[in-house]
C-alpha cells in the first residue's frame, strides 16, 4: 500500500510541476490544474501500477539517467535538425537514402517502445519496420507479436548519419532510465 501512496505522490508532484510549467502558473486556471493533475495521476497509476520489484533506492540513479536521456535526446534533435537543414539546402542536395538494419538491445516492453518512439522523433532517421532475425516483418496483433522481433530497419537520409550507432546509444540511455 505504501508503494502506491509514494508512487501517487511522486507522480502528482511531477505532473503538477509539468502543468505549472506549461500553464505559466496562472491562478485563474488553478482549479483546472488540480483536476487535471488528479485525473492524470489516477490514470498513470491505473495504466502503469507501481512495481514491487523496483527498489526506491534505485530512483535517484534512474532519475539521473532520465535527465541525461532527455538532454542527449534534445541535443541530438538539434544537431540532427541542423544536419538535415544543411543537407536540404546543399546543391546538389546531399542525401543518399538507405535502410540500415540494427538489432534490439532492449527486451520487449515499455523501454523498447519508448526507444522506438524517440527514434522516430530524431531528424534524419526513423524506424521503418520491426523485423525478425530472418529479416521478415515481425507483425503484431492485438494478442501480441506473431513472430519474435529481433531488429529494426532504420530509414536514413544518409548512411553517413550512422543510424545504427545512434539507435544503440539511444537504447543504452533508455535502458539506464528504466533501470535495465
Amino acid at each position: 500500500m505504501s508503494s502506491w501512496v509514494l508512487a501517487g505522490v511522486l507522480r502528482a508532484v511531477v505532473l503538477g510541476v509539468l502543468w505549472w510549467a506549461l500553464s505559466g502558473a496562472g491562478a485563474d486556471y488553478l482549479i483546472y490544474g488540480l483536476v487535471s493533475v488528479a485525473l492524470a495521476t489516477g490514470m498513470s497509476l491505473l495504466l502503469l501500477p507501481p512495481s514491487a520489484r523496483r527498489s526506491p533506492r534505485g530512483w535517484p540513479r534512474r532519475l539521473g539517467s532520465s535527465i541525461v536521456l532527455l538532454g542527449w535526446f534534445l541535443g541530438q534533435s538539434v544537431l540532427g535538425g541542423l544536419d538535415v537543414a544543411r543537407r536540404a539546402l546543399a546543391r546538389p542536395v546531399d542525401i543518399d537514402p538507405d535502410v540500415v538494419v540494427a538489432p534490439f538491445a532492449l527486451e520487449p516492453g515499455h523501454a523498447r517502445q519508448l526507444a522506438l518512439a524517440l527514434m522516430n522523433l530524431m531528424p534524419g532517421s526513423m524506424v521503418q519496420q520491426v523485423v525478425t532475425a530472418d529479416g521478415e516483418p515481425a507483425d503484431n496483433t492485438a494478442e501480441g507479436p506473431v513472430l519474435p522481433s529481433a531488429a529494426v530497419q532504420l530509414h536514413t537520409l544518409s548512411p553517413a548519419l550512422d543510424p545504427a550507432d545512434q539507435w544503440a546509444r539511444l537504447q543504452r540511455r533508455v535502458g539506464a532510465a528504466f533501470g535495465d
